[in-house]
C-alpha cells in the first residue's frame, strides 16, 4: 500500500516539465522525503498555490491533518507555500528545481548522507534525460553584465545586473550540486534566489537574504572563481541564477557527460581574440574554460564555436585582457516567462493536457 502512494506521487511529478522517470533511486528518495501519510497528503497539492481547507478536500483527510503534514513538508523543502492576500498557500515542488535542492540548502541529518547522495548520484543522470526539447531549452548561460553591457544589440534580459534589480527579494543559499559531489573548493553558498521562491526558503531557514548590490557583488565573486552563470530560460524575471563548476554542477555535466544537448541555451555571446595583445599565456584554455571549447595552437588559443557555451568566463580570466565578447550571427530567444517555457516543453512532449489536468 505504501509503494502504491509513492508511485501515485512518483506520477504527479512526472507530469511537471521537469518530469520523474520511473527508477529503483526516485522511489527511495520519495520514501525518505515524504512520511506515507505526507505522501497521501502530496497527492491532493497542484503545482501552483491551494490553501490547507482545498488540500484537505482533495486528498481526503481533515483540515487540521493537512495543515499540519503541509507545513511540516514545507520545513522540510518538499513542499513549497507562500503567503498571499492573508492566505497561506501550499505547491508541489518538481524534483528540480525543488526535491533535490532544497533539503540539501538546509542539509540532512548525518545519518542519512551516505544512502541520500547515494541515490542522487544515481538518479540525475537519468532525470537530466528529460530537461529541455531540441527547441525550449530548460535554463540560460548568461555573461557577466560588464562584459557585454557596451556591445551593439545586447537585450534587457541579457543584462543580468538589471535583470537582479528588478526582483522584489533577494537571496542566496548552498549549492546542492557541490553538497553532494564535494568535488571542489568553490564556494558551496551560491545559488542565488528571488521573489517567492527566496522569501519562502529564507524564512524556512534554507537560505539568507541578501540586497541586489551584494548579489551583484556575489556574481562578480563567482565568475573570478571560475563558476558558469546559469539562469531561467525567460527573459521576463529571474527566478534562479546558478553558479555552477563542471565537476558538480548537474545542468553542466547533463550536457558535457550525460548527452542532453537540450538541457541549457548556450549565451548569445562568442570570443573573439585580439592577437596583438595576446601573451600566448594559456589561461583561457587551461583555467577558464569549463567545456573545453579552447585549445592552444603554439601560443594562440584556437576556439571551437560549436562547443562554447559563452559564459564569457575566458574573457573576464585573461590576464592580458586579449579578449572580448561579440554577438553571435544567430541567437534564439528565450520564452517570455518561465511559465511559458515549461507550457513549450510539455506541449512538444505531448504532456500539456496531463499538466493542465493537474492544475484544475
Amino acid at each position: 500500500m505504501e509503494r502504491e502512494v509513492y508511485e501515485k506521487l512518483r506520477e504527479v511529478l512526472d507530469l511537471h516539465p521537469c518530469g520523474c522517470p520511473e527508477a529503483p533511486e526516485i522511489y527511495q528518495l520519495l520514501e525518505i522525503l515524504f512520511t506515507p501519510e505526507e505522501a497521501r497528503v502530496a497527492l491532493g497539492l497542484a503545482f501552483r498555490p491551494l490553501p490547507a481547507d482545498e488540500v484537505a478536500r482533495r486528498s481526503g483527510v481533515e483540515v487540521e491533518e493537512a495543515k499540519a503534514r503541509l507545513e511540516a513538508m514545507a520545513d522540510k523543502g518538499v513542499v513549497f507555500s507562500r503567503e498571499k492576500e492573508g492566505v497561506r498557500g501550499y505547491a508541489l515542488l518538481p524534483v528540480m528545481p525543488g526535491l533535490f535542492e532544497f533539503p540539501y540548502m538546509k542539509g540532512y541529518p548525518p545519518e542519512l548522507r551516505p544512502r541520500v547522495d547515494a541515490l542522487w548520484k544515481s538518479y540525475l543522470p537519468k532525470l537530466s534525460r528529460n530537461f529541455g526539447t531540441p527547441s525550449t531549452s530548460f535554463s540560460r548561460i548568461i555573461p557577466i553584465q560588464e562584459e557585454v553591457e557596451q556591445r551593439p544589440g545586447v537585450l534587457p534580459y541579457e543584462m543580468v545586473y538589471e535583470m537582479i534589480r528588478k526582483a522584489k527579494v533577494t537571496g542566496i543559499a548552498r549549492c546542492a550540486c557541490r553538497e553532494l559531489e564535494n568535488r571542489c573548493d568553490a564556494p558551496r553558498e551560491a545559488c542565488m534566489l528571488f521573489d517567492e521562491t527566496c522569501t519562502y526558503l529564507v524564512e524556512r531557514g534554507f537560505g539568507r537574504y541578501l540586497s541586489q548590490e551584494e548579489m551583484i557583488e556575489k556574481l562578480k565573486e563567482f565568475d573570478r572563481a571560475g563558476l558558469v552563470h546559469q539562469v531561467n530560460n525567460a527573459r521576463e524575471r529571474l527566478t534562479f541564477v546558478c553558479n555552477c563548476c563542471p565537476c558538480c554542477c548537474g545542468l553542466l555535466r547533463a550536457a558535457t557527460r550525460w548527452g542532453n544537448r537540450n538541457v541549457y541555451t548556450r549565451s548569445a555571446f562568442l570570443p573573439v581574440l585580439d592577437e596583438e595583445a595576446c601573451s600566448g599565456c594559456g589561461a583561457c584554455a587551461e583555467q577558464r574554460c569549463p567545456v573545453q571549447a579552447i585549445a592552444m595552437e603554439g601560443e594562440r588559443p584556437v576556439f571551437e564555436v560549436e562547443s562554447c557555451i559563452g559564459c564569457g568566463l575566458c574573457v573576464t580570466g585573461c590576464p592580458s585582457r586579449a579578449l572580448r565578447l561579440e554577438k553571435r550571427v544567430e541567437v534564439p530567444q528565450p520564452p517570455s516567462t518561465t511559465g511559458e517555457m515549461g507550457l513549450r516543453i510539455l506541449s512538444e512532449r505531448g504532456k500539456l493536457d496531463s499538466f493542465l489536468e493537474r492544475l484544475r
